[in-house]
């Protein structure tokens, strides 16, 4: 399925998209294309996004991975994260609940919140959301 679309690094033109992916899954604007690489369909518009952060404590976040809705299934935010994990090594993220089980899937183990930099990700403490959501951090060891 690789020739359905192919990854590159995000440009200011795909602003309204990545934006309203986002908002479609009930988050904000990415800050900036900065770190964010989407996948594109032959058109050129992108079909999924990652945005990676490296925190603090050195480590990359993923902050989010997002599929557009009529693309889920066919392997984009799994192209993503290898990408992402391909240059990274190991990555870290705060997952949503209901997203657990794609990533444990991919590989991805539950971690405690000390591993999680709260300064690239959405701090889940005092959130109103958080009993609907369930956030579980987790890590994608480098070389697993």
């Amino acid at each position: 399925m690789p020739d359905l679309f192919t990854l590159r690094a995000a440009v200011e033109a795909d602003r309204p998209y990545l934006d309203a992916y986002c908002y479609a899954e009930g988050m904000d604007n990415l800050p900036s294309t900065e770190g964010v690489t989407v996948a594109v369909n032959a058109d050129d518009e992108p079909v999924g996004l990652i945005r990676i952060a490296v925190g603090a404590n050195g480590a990359a976040h993923v902050n989010p991975v997002v599929t557009y809705e009529a693309w889920r299934g066919f392997g984009v935010g799994r192209a993503l994260m290898e990408a992402a994990r391909a240059e990274h090594g190991e990555l870290r993220l705060v997952a949503r609940g209901a997203s657990v089980p794609f990533y444990r899937a991919l590989g991805l183990v539950d971690c405690g919140w000390e591993a999680i930099d709260l300064s690239v990700t959405e701090n889940c403490e005092g959130c109103d959301l958080t009993e609907e959501c369930r956030p579980q951090p987790m890590r994608w060891p480098a070389g697993e």
